[in-house]
């Protein structure tokens, strides 16, 4: 028996707390090392996680290698090797890491994501927008007023049936509304700003948008059309520029010019020919006229249009103007939507990190309150949003803090906040922007200050809830400290110790006999060896270990139906 050919103690414990029913397997002491308890789960886990297939490791045998690698641990801890900055650092780290896969679902997440921007891909959209500017940091008052205007403005659309493109040049801050009344063209997914595209394809044609909010301040949207994309096209064009404040005579004379280039073309001419010699494009001039790859709304929309009227390859267009210039567009190559796992690669490249880390944020958010049963007293909430105004925001006053309620904005779990709390944190953290008005300002920062509390509770009880996420915090933990003493204790000493390994060799000379004598070499290896012998002998005698025989008689019946 094992127990038997061990040569250290091990006191045989058997008791009735050990088998109480209710407990699982996994949660009862198997062992403790030094006074320290030693789960069965994480015996059974590290035994299944070393166990080769093509043969059978004795249980016995196994329990052997455990229990030194627990003194090794043990011994670490006892120096104090898990106090240090150093290692504090890096288990916090792997832990940092390791919390994400269990708090946040990243990777379904972003499959969402990709499926989502390629069923867009699949449409190209045509919209028409007015902007009214507001910074990102504009204080709630500011908010507010260019939330007004927005709303009036889209009032006059729906109610008035007044012309978008009109009102555009008339209203909109985009100072492009002027030439263009607001239309943007088709365009399809990535074209846009997230919360505009996000916006715009949940409009059905014909629709108006409510003030929708970005970084730029608040867009009217309406979708004009909605069509099946047309995939790619590869052309090859000549190009006579036509810069904005370029003059009329200048202006004439590169529109004779295109004619001139058009009625070569028309007459056999070499469109690569010409292309080289003649495009003020000199870019794509090198390469006779060709362009790379674009879709619906990679170029100006009338370049795109007229592109992709094109039918065969050799087809080649009349000229046409763009605020570039004059152009005459040859057809080359098109290729129609790929398949999601054909473009795979190019979302993921397009897709902000940021995004999908945010939506899987608030996906786990919602999550948890949930299942903790979040809730929110409005009437507390209602104080806040009346009696904070924004000379409080600027800093200039305080809330009166006698007259705050006493009591909790809002509980989950066994935890709460309270109004004071949430007082503190209105008053110090405000920096920007959180809403149009201060009531959703309020509303805003009680999301995010009640999502990074719900997040940080439910982090720091991930040991309790999961044992899987416990069983490999203390692998890491007990991994990184035999590495450290490992390497104090053998791994360095055994490279270092030139006395030891001198005398190691002197009393085990005849093992290194060789009938070579030029052969010269220093043996590492062994020394390491019977450093670690000595050390586990030293282990053995310093620190208790106690089994729980009953307990590791149901370790190894559960093991054998593995």
């Amino acid at each position: 028996m094992i127990f038997r050919s061990l040569s250290f103690l091990i006191i045989l414990a058997v008791s009735a707390s050990y088998i109480c029913s209710a407990q699982q397997l996994d949660d009862k002491v198997l062992m403790t090392v030094a006074g320290r308890e030693v789960q069965a789960g994480e015996f059974i886990r590290m035994y299944l996680k070393s166990k080769n297939p093509d043969s059978i490791n004795e249980i016995d045998s196994y329990l052997d290698l455990f229990i030194n690698f627990k003194l090794k641990v043990t011994d670490a801890v006892e120096n104090g090797y898990d106090t240090t900055k150093a290692f504090k650092n890096e288990l916090n780290g792997y832990r940092e890491q390791l919390a994400r896969n269990y708090i946040f679902d990243d990777k379904d997440m972003k499959e969402k994501v990709l499926r989502e921007a390629y069923e867009r891909s699949l449409w190209e959209v045509n919209a028409w927008h007015i902007l009214v500017e507001c910074p990102a940091t504009a204080m709630p008052i500011d908010s507010l007023a260019a939330y007004k205007k927005a709303n009036e403005i889209r009032d006059r659309l729906v109610n008035g049936n007044a012309d978008f493109a009109e009102t555009a040049k008339e209203c909109s801050d985009d100072r492009s509304a002027v030439a263009n009344g607001g239309n943007l063209g088709y365009f399809s997914v990535f074209r846009m700003i997230k919360p505009f595209e996000d916006a715009v394809y949940s409009l059905m044609p014909g629709e108006i948008s409510l003030p929708v909010r970005s970084q730029y301040g608040y867009h009217i949207i309406r979708l004009a059309d909605k069509r099946p994309s047309r995939g790619k096209v590869k052309v090859a064009h000549i190009m006579k520029s036509v810069y904005p404040d370029t003059d009329s005579i200048k202006e004439a004379e590169a529109e004779t010019e295109i004619n001139r280039l058009y009625a070569l073309l028309e007459k056999g001419n070499s469109f690569r020919e010409l292309a080289s010699k003649y495009s003020d494009h000199r870019e794509s001039a090198q390469k006779g006229g060709e362009l790379d790859w674009f879709g619906t709304g990679e170029m100006p929309n009338e370049f795109s249009e007229t592109a992709f009227a094109l039918e065969d390859s050799g087809d080649f267009s009349k000229p046409i103007h763009t605020s570039f210039g004059y152009h005459i567009i040859m057809l080359l190559e098109k290729k129609s939507p790929g398949s999601f796992d054909d473009i795979r690669s190019l979302l993921e490249s397009r897709i902000n990190p940021n995004y999908i880390t945010e939506k899987s944020k608030r996906s786990a958010v919602n999550r948890l309150k949930a299942d903790y049963n979040f809730r929110i007293n409005t009437a507390y909430l209602e104080w806040f949003r009346n009696n904070t105004d924004t000379s409080l925001l600027k800093g200039k006053v305080r809330y009166n803090y006698e007259n705050i309620p006493r009591g909790n904005l809002y509980t989950f779990a066994n935890q709460y906040c309270t109004n004071e709390d949430f007082a503190i944190y209105v008053e110090k953290t405000y920096s920007g922007s959180y809403g149009e008005t201060l009531a959703q300002m309020i509303n805003n920062m009680l999301d995010h200050y009640s999502a990074n509390h719900i997040l940080q509770f439910e982090n720091s009880n991930l040991e309790e809830k999961y044992s899987d996420f416990r069983y490999l915090i203390n692998e890491f933990h007990d991994g990184i400290l035999l590495f450290d003493i490992s390497s104090e204790k053998v791994w360095n000493r055994s490279q270092e110790d030139t006395a030891g390994l001198k005398n190691f060799y002197n009393k085990h000379k005849k093992k290194f006999g060789t009938e070579f004598a030029a052969i010269r070499g220093d043996v590492i290896s062994a020394y390491q060896d019977w450093l670690m012998e000595e050390w586990i002998r030293k282990l053995k005698k310093k620190y208790a270990v106690k089994v729980n025989a009953t307990i590791l008689n149901e370790v190894s019946k559960k093991l054998a139906y593995e």
